[in-house]
């Protein structure tokens, strides 16, 4: 019965999020691709906050209540740990794939800035490179510090839906396995229509676009399987949501570098395969760890019962101490009619 329930939570939070998405993408998002090929970064951000208002419907439709949210920080020692690995690995992890990247293909490195410049040219903007390089320093350290802040509306927006909600529920269908590979599958098709406009990709490479909707899902495999170990290790959405947010502040870094862009499918955009390659690494570790001690990965699927609920009362009733006077009265009764040295009266 258990299951039953949580399927259909499953179905129906996955029914809402994709059809919200695909519905503002497809409808608003894809006429304005269309007509300039290019959609607006603005445009594109309110799509984060869909799997988050997804789960409120959800949980609002299936009267679940609000008690199991996985909003509580738990910010306790031993766990404080995981905060700073969510804050400070994946832009570690994104300059050394760029910097992996330009010493293999050392012809794409341009100190010029040939391609940024070239946009901002083509955008009227008439600033020196030098200005350009100082500015650039100046973001990526304050992204550094700032960019999991920053983004924290719209990152909280996806991994309140993808890690706070239905991660747990598929570990308690699945197991930890099946659950990251179909959850990062999932996160890659519910990115479908901005990889079919080239938000990740570009659309000018072979196979378009079923080859980007693969490498997609390959790349949100990895990464969810890092930002589902932060999650599962505190139990709570926040790391995920500072992952997240700090990856997103700095996925771009080494397109800055580049003289033509470089290849979205090799580098130097975390979504390259040689790029993202510092990526796989920590992934498989979290991988294997997951696996290996599946103890916090069950933890983390464990659900509050509700004031309301059936289940919840009839343990409640089942577990409630017998007043003292009933206890004497069934004795009293069961020894009705015996006298002290046992004969029936």
């Amino acid at each position: 019965m258990k299951d039953k329930v949580t399927i259909k939570r499953v179905i129906i939070y996955l029914i809402f999020a994709f059809a919200i998405t695909y519905l503002y993408e497809f409808l608003i998002l894809f006429p304005e691709w269309k007509q300039i090929q290019s959609i607006g970064a603005v445009n594109v951000a309110p799509v984060m906050l869909f799997p988050a208002l997804s789960v409120v419907i959800t949980r609002l439709v299936t009267r679940e209540g609000f008690s199991d949210n996985k909003l509580d920080p738990n910010f306790k020692k031993g766990k404080r740990l995981y905060y700073i690995f969510a804050w400070i690995l994946p832009p570690v992890l994104t300059v050394a794939g760029v910097l992996i990247y330009f010493l293999i293909f050392g012809a794409e490195f341009s100190w010029e800035m040939e391609y940024y410049m070239g946009i901002l040219s083509k955008q009227g903007a008439d600033v020196s490179v030098s200005v350009i390089r100082k500015s650039l320093l100046s973001s990526v350290l304050s992204s550094l510090i700032f960019a999991p802040v920053l983004n924290v509306v719209t990152c909280f927006g996806e991994e309140w839906g993808w890690r706070g909600y239905l991660l747990p529920k598929l570990m308690k269908l699945t197991g930890i396995v099946p659950t990251l590979i179909i959850s990062g599958i999932i996160w890659g098709l519910w990115h479908l229509p901005l990889t079919i406009m080239g938000h990740n990709y570009g659309t000018s490479y072979m196979g378009y676009p079923i080859t980007g909707i693969i490498a997609m899902c390959l790349f949100c495999f990895v990464m969810g399987v890092l930002i589902s170990y932060v999650t599962i290790k505190t139990g709570s959405v926040w790391p995920a949501v500072i992952a997240h947010g700090s990856l997103n502040g700095f996925a771009s870094l080494g397109i800055y570098f580049t003289k033509d862009g470089g290849n979205p499918f090799v580098g130097p955009s975390i979504t390259g395969i040689i790029s993202g390659l510092p990526f796989i690494i920590p992934a498989v570790i979290a991988f294997i760890s997951l696996v290996k001690d599946p103890s916090e990965a069950m933890e983390i699927t464990e659900e509050k019962k509700h004031a309301d609920d059936p289940e919840k009362i009839q343990v409640r009733e089942a577990q409630m101490p017998i007043p003292k006077e009933m206890g004497e009265n069934s004795d009293t009764k069961g020894d009705k009619g015996s006298n002290e040295d046992g004969s029936k009266e």
